[in-house]
């Protein structure tokens, strides 16, 4: 990473941004790293009360951090407070009361549980962290600070009361664990989740007595802050504790290199140095994939296998001191929570984790930012992706501003670059680089247009998509995804018509982008690739969503809720946008045998639900004749119309001799349905099909034609 890291400085560098501080044991607590509790004490040291972390709070956060020692004034509870053996009545009466959602009851079952006293044994790893932080990183911060400041006055006052409080660390766990109690009696409700997890766990403990670990942080704090003129918890403290603290404790830390070797290496990046980084890189928190933070470059040195080639830890690569920090700085600049969408957000990466909710998709770090102007407001990192709730966005609609923008660029300074850095984690604190890409801006206007013009490479096909409680559903089409979208969609596989999928590994967003950029060696065969695989993927949720939409059984279209449909219609304009990439347009291929052997499909149910209107007093079967046939029509579309041709003769016949008004849809179905087959007959389909032809066979059947919704309106 330090190579794309090093790009961004001197970008940035050179445009002359100023970079927020930087300091190798400040680091900034993560949001997603678990929930957070203010615990308040008081002059005398003692626990005053526990309050839930405010926006605002989280934007001031700071904690001092070093693996081995924790982090404070930020400490990270992995162990429940109270010992509450297994076989009590309580664990059952709490799970009762979760189940009948009484929130009274719960707060009541939690203020008898606090009579369990803290255990030492089950805490010992959270009490050895209070004695290590009170020892070291608290006094560190007293004598670092001068009490008479009246600007940072809270600090020392704030380090003083916590020695005080931690100078018996198991009865200061037992007032946080007391406090909370008190304040759920006093009304703050909406901590009873984060403050049952913190005294009994995340459930009974099993038969050996093990509790599952959990992750909680507490964040000490003064009870009378406004007493001071700035708050522990501020952008204003945290810069001056970077400002006070030294980059290496005094003890503790790991000793320089002695042999000179070290020394006598230059820079990688910048040549001569004044001093190489001896200690840790200085770690940076990544939204998403590394909130606690992570160095630019690890090597851990106690892991065997990293001491092949003697070059471990920050040895690995040879990099200034001022160097790395300021690597890290850039880092954070572009990460900076007021940056989202501009040059970073989230995107899906086709992964998933296990969790307790069954699997969850895991996201990747998207970077963005443009060589030349680093400081351009464009939201160019939500041109790339979504979140996983959002079904209205627009992809046309939302990067118009953008698209405006990469014209002006374009026009201003035609060379510039816009650099895509996607990290991924790779496990607990670490992190890779899973994508590095230059693209001209010129280039992303035009692959930003043909996707666009991609999505509109379609017959007329539309699905109603009911709104919100209340409203009347919408008739929508299909709409150009964001890239990250169709991350997403292939990362499910739909079964059982649609009705259900299942979760697996899907692309990566590096592959939608050769496809929309038109990447030279790669967008063919990509385009081809990712083609097959969302008709594989989708093709149950298609034949499933489309057949359910020509029938008038409320009860079967409603097993498609409004988000199945978008996903219906997204892989229908997927297949636009891979056609078109393989220069198939619709106005060649709504003409093509395979797309009129979908047409006749859908013909054939139009046919079929009429008779079964007319002659079978409405009693319509779980398949129309057409729909069932799509699973053999998609390898091989001439057995498909034979067999069509088998089953439809009885249908056809009454269609020709019945009269009346209402018999026309079935006379003019039977009419189309000649006119296919006789351009079939000129030029009949094969027994084969590649990608290609099975997405027109599909495009085929879902095209609207007259009566196709069946009656139906979601």
């Amino acid at each position: 990473m330090l190579s794309e890291v090093y790009r961004l400085w001197c970008s940035l560098d050179r445009a002359g941004v100023e970079l927020p501080r930087v300091h190798p044991r400040v680091n900034i607590p993560g949001s997603t790293s678990g929930p957070c509790l203010r615990v308040r004490l008081n002059p005398e040291g003692r626990v005053a009360g526990l309050d839930g972390v405010t926006p605002d709070d989280w934007s001031g956060l700071w904690t001092v951090v070093r693996t081995s020692e924790g982090s404070f004034p930020v400490i990270r509870v992995k162990q429940p407070l109270l010992s509450v053996p297994a076989g009590l009545v309580l664990w059952a009466e709490l799970a009762e009361a979760k189940k009948a959602k009484d929130q009274r009851r719960r707060i009541r079952i939690l203020q008898e549980a606090v009579s369990f006293a803290p255990d030492a044994l089950l805490l010992k790893k959270t009490l050895d962290l209070i004695r290590r932080v009170r020892d070291e990183k608290a006094g560190e911060l007293l004598a670092c600070t001068d009490p008479c400041d009246p600007d940072f006055a809270a600090l020392p006052e704030f380090a003083r009361r916590f020695q005080l409080a931690a100078r018996e660390p198991l009865t200061l766990l037992g007032e946080v664990g007391t406090q909370a109690v008190a304040g759920l009696l006093s009304g703050q409700s909406e901590l009873l989740d984060v403050v049952e997890v913190l005294l009994l766990g995340k459930g009974a403990p099993i038969d050996d007595g093990s509790r599952p670990d959990i992750n909680i942080q507490l964040a000490f704090c003064l009870d009378d802050e406004r007493l001071y003129r700035r708050r522990l918890y501020s952008r204003h403290m945290r810069e001056f504790v970077m400002q006070i603290l030294p980059s290496e404790p005094d003890a503790g830390g790991r000793p320089a290199p002695t042999d000179g070797r070290a020394e006598a290496l230059e820079c990688a990046f910048i040549g001569v140095s004044k001093g190489l980084q001896h200690s840790a890189f200085p770690p940076v928190r990544l939204p998403l994939v590394a909130e606690k933070g992570v160095p630019l470059v690890s090597m851990f040195s106690e892991a065997a296998c990293n001491r092949r080639y003697g070059l471990t830890d920050s040895s690995v690569v040879p990099v200034d001191k001022g160097m790395a920090l300021q690597m890290a700085a850039a880092l954070r600049w572009v990460t900076l929570d007021e940056r989202r969408g501009v040059t970073w957000r989230g995107v899906a990466s086709g992964k998933f984790e296990a969790s307790s909710r069954g699997k969850v998709e895991k996201r990747d770090l998207l970077l963005v930012y443009v060589e030349d102007e680093p400081e351009i407001r464009a939201e160019f990192a939500d041109f790339f992706g979504t979140d996983a709730s959002t079904l209205q966005k627009q992809f046309d609609v939302e990067t118009a501003s953008v698209c405006e923008a990469l014209e002006g660029l374009s026009k201003r300074k035609p060379q510039s670059q816009l650099n895509l850095i996607l990290i991924r984690q790779a496990s607990e604190g670490q992190v890779h680089v899973a994508l590095a890409e230059s693209v001209s801006v010129v280039e992303l206007l035009h692959g930003a247009q043909r996707w666009q013009e991609g999505a509109r490479n379609l017959p007329p096909i539309a699905l109603p998509v009911p709104g919100s409680k209340g409203q009347k559903a919408e008739l929508h089409r299909p709409r150009a995804p964001f890239p990250d979208q169709v991350v997403r969609l292939l990362s499910e596989d739909w079964v059982t018509n649609g009705t259900r999928s299942n979760k697996v590994e899907g692309i990566g967003l590096g592959q939608v982008l050769e496809v929309m950029l038109c990447k030279p060696g790669k967008w063919e065969p990509g385009a081809r690739y990712l083609l097959d695989l969302t008709l594989r993927r989708t093709q149950s949720l298609l034949v499933g969503v489309f057949g359910a939409l020509r029938t008038p059984d409320r009860r079967k279209w409603d097993d498609y809720g409004a988000a199945v449909r978008e996903n219906a219609l997204r892989s229908v304009s997927i297949m636009g946008i891979l056609l078109s990439a393989l220069d198939r347009q619709k106005e060649t291929y709504m003409d093509s045998p395979t797309f009129l052997v979908g047409r006749l499909l859908s013909l054939a149910d139009t046919l079929h639900l009429e008779y079964c209107k007319h002659v079978r007093g409405g009693d319509i079967p779980p398949q129309l004749i057409g729909n069932a046939l799509m699973p053999v029509a998609r390898d091989n579309p001439l057995a498909a119309v034979d067999r069509l041709g088998e089953r439809l003769s009885v249908y056809k016949a009454w269609a020709t001799k019945a009269s009346g008004d209402d018999v026309g849809l079935a006379k003019w179905a039977v009419g189309q349905m000649g006119e296919v087959c006789r351009s079939l007959a000129e030029k009949p389909p094969s027994i084969t099909t590649n990608e290609v032809d099975r997405a027109e066979i599909f495009l085929g059947y879902m095209a609207s034609t007259k009566g196709s919704s069946g009656g139906t309106n979601g």
